[in-house]
C-alpha cells in the first residue's frame, strides 16, 4: 500500500485528487493539509510514501516546505 498525502490550498484541487487517487486500490490518502504549515506537520505526523504538493500556498510555498523536509531527513517522493 502507498500511504499518500495531498497538499493543496484549493478545496477542489485535493477533492479532484482525492477522486482520482481513490480509482488505485493501491494507494491511500492517509490525509490531506491546505498550506505550507500544516503540510509540515502532516508528513511529520503521518510519514507518507508520496506527497503530491502544491508550489504556491500560504504560509510555506511548496519548495520551502520540500526543502525543510529535505533538512529533517524526512523526504518523501513529492509530486508538485
Amino acid at each position: 500500500m502507498i500511504r499518500s498525502v495531498i497538499v493543496d490550498d484549493e478545496p477542489l484541487v485535493r477533492e479532484r485528487l482525492r477522486t482520482l487517487l481513490a480509482g488505485h486500490a493501491d494507494v491511500q490518502v492517509a490525509g490531506e493539509a491546505e498550506d505550507g504549515p500544516s503540510a509540515l506537520e502532516a508528513v511529520r505526523k503521518l510519514t507518507p510514501d508520496v506527497v503530491f504538493l502544491d508550489i504556491q500556498m500560504p504560509g510555506l510555498s511548496g519548495l520551502e516546505v520540500a526543502e525543510v523536509w529535505r533538512s529533517e531527513g524526512a523526504l518523501p517522493i513529492i509530486i508538485f
